[in-house]
Formats: structure tokens, sequence, C-alpha cells
């Protein structure tokens, strides 16, 4: 790519247009060579990204940054100043980790006097946004994060509410009147119960996406609720911190989802292990719950059960 388009690209979230392209030296043919040959790659309809290995990440993250992505094509391609991205979009751009939502197509909330409802991929939002509600991310104007995950959480499940709404506060700063003012406004909107529910339940202490979904499955199944992030020591010291500890049951429950991008080392096993042995020394169950197992609750929660039993 030349210097030109990417130094453009750079400010559209990596994005570019075709007639930007035309308009920084590339030829139709040009243009068209390095769009079948991949090393361009199109997002939407005359909106292309440069080609990059994105297997390094986890699959979460990916589909972030494709999200991230489709929501600079749309909003390259509308006239300036008559949307705000917003709802699971803007959480994209400000960064928030999301999972469950829908992430086919971008939502945007009028600015304008144009109609609300689907058109070419775009979800368009009729409602009123005033100053507070407003912020501007990679360029774009967007809803501030507490606005879009409030509107993100009155139309997704409750797993999806919680899992964003945990990174949140745990990465983000939010005024409690913030707050209060956001379910004020939103307090008779469809869906408010489960956005109230989901910030009721969130916790700064979940630290990944798979604490967060293993917290909502253990709570929608009946466990006990656990401390998070408990710290334990012996003889020898710090052993660690845990991310799950049902102390009636001296039962420790860990999450291990990332092991597959993380790398699953000889030297991390032999740690992992060492660290399990001092814990059930001090007369705990230790739990360890992988990704895949998320997909089957009726056996995460047999598992906890039984540890629970043999406590």
């Amino acid at each position: 790519m030349n210097p030109k388009l990417k130094l453009l690209a750079e400010g559209q979230g990596g994005v570019f247009s075709r007639s930007q392209a035309a308009d920084c030296g590339y030829t139709p043919d040009q243009i068209r060579d390095r769009i079948r040959d991949h090393r361009w790659i199109r997002v939407r309809y005359g909106q292309y990204v440069e080609a990059v290995d994105l297997s390094h990440l986890a699959p979460w993250d990916q589909e972030l940054l494709n999200h991230q992505r489709l929501v600079h094509a749309v909003v390259n391609s509308m006239a300036a100043g008559t949307v705000a991205v917003s709802h699971q979009s803007a959480l994209a751009l400000h960064g928030v980790p999301l999972w469950g939502p829908d992430l086919a197509e971008v939502q945007v909330s009028r600015m304008d006097t144009h109609r609300g409802g689907r058109i070419a991929g775009v979800r368009h939002h009729r409602g009123k946004l005033t100053d507070a509600d407003l912020t501007t991310v990679s360029g774009l104007t967007a809803t501030t994060v507490p606005r879009a995950l409030i509107e993100m959480a009155c139309t997704t499940p409750l797993e999806a509410a919680v899992i964003s709404a945990d990174a949140v506060r745990r990465d983000h700063v939010v005024r409690s009147d913030e707050w209060e003012r956001l379910q004020a406004v939103t307090e008779f909107w469809p869906g408010s119960a489960t956005a109230r529910a989901a910030l009721a339940f969130s916790s700064p202490l979940s630290e990944s996406v798979g604490e967060s979904r293993l917290r909502v499955l253990m709570q929608t199944h009946g466990l006990p609720a656990p401390t998070l992030q408990a710290e334990f020591a012996d003889a020898l010291g710090f052993i660690g911190r845990v991310d799950f500890y049902f102390a009636a049951q001296r039962t420790v429950v860990e999450f291990d989802g990332l092991v597959k991008y993380a790398g699953n080392t000889r030297e991390r096993l032999i740690k992992e292990k060492r660290r399990e042995d001092r814990l059930r020394a001090l007369g705990l169950q230790v739990v360890r719950i992988t990704w895949a197992e998320l997909e089957h609750p009726v056996r995460v929660v047999a598992a906890i059960q039984s540890a629970f039993a043999r406590a």
C-alpha cells in the first residue's frame, strides 16, 4: 500500500474506499489485481482493508476487530454528521469485549430525520441523544461507553450483557450518577430489566470473557455466589489468586480458556500443577474449566457439585 493510502486508512480503522484508493494513485487494474489476489479484503461494497494475519488473536478478538472494520466501512460510505455509532458497534469501537451480540450488522443512532430500521446490513435506531451521550472514538462520533453498554444490554441476552458490563466496570471509570442518569432515561425501554440485572450482577473482578460466561452459567444453575480473585498462601508463601472460591464448600474453580492461544508449554503445565498441589494441600478441591466445556453447562455444574460433595 502506498504511503498516502496507508496514512488515510490508518485514520479510518484501516478501511478505505475504492474511490479513495483511486485518489491516492491506484489505477482500476491495480485495484482489481489487489482484490483478486486477496492483498485487499472487501469489508463492504466499495470498502476494503489490507490483508493481515489474525490467527494469533482469540476468536472473540478477531470478531471484534472485523466488526470495527465494518463500522468504519459503513460510516465511510455515509454523509458526515448523520449518525452516531451506537449499541454493540460503539462498544466495539471503544474496545469493550463482546460475546453474543449480533455483529453481522452495524448499529447506528440517527442524528437527522432519517427513519429507523434495517437497511443494507445497518440497523438504524431512532432516539434522543444529548451531548452527555456522545463522544468521538477512532475518529467517529459514537455513544459513550456507559450509554452504548445500556443500549446493547437492552437488546441482548443476560450473558452477553454481563460479559461487556464486567469489562466496562473493570477497564473504564464511570461515575455512579452517570449510571443513574442512564437507567432513568432507559427505564421504560424494551429490555431495560435485562440491562439493570446485568449491571447489578457485573463485577470489575471478572478478568476475561470466559470468566464472565462461567459466572453467568453458575448463577443460572443455582450455584452459590463465589468469591472472585481470592488469594491463598501456605508455609512457603504466596500461592496465587484463584478465579472463584466457594468458601463454605472449600472449593476453588479456575477458568482455563486461553490455553490454545497462550501456549500450553511444558513449563506452564508444571507450574500450574505445583500451584494446584499447594492449593489441595490446604484441603481445597480444585476444578478447572476450559472454554470448550462452557458449551456443556450441565457437565460443568456436575463437576463443581462433585467437588462440593468431596469437600
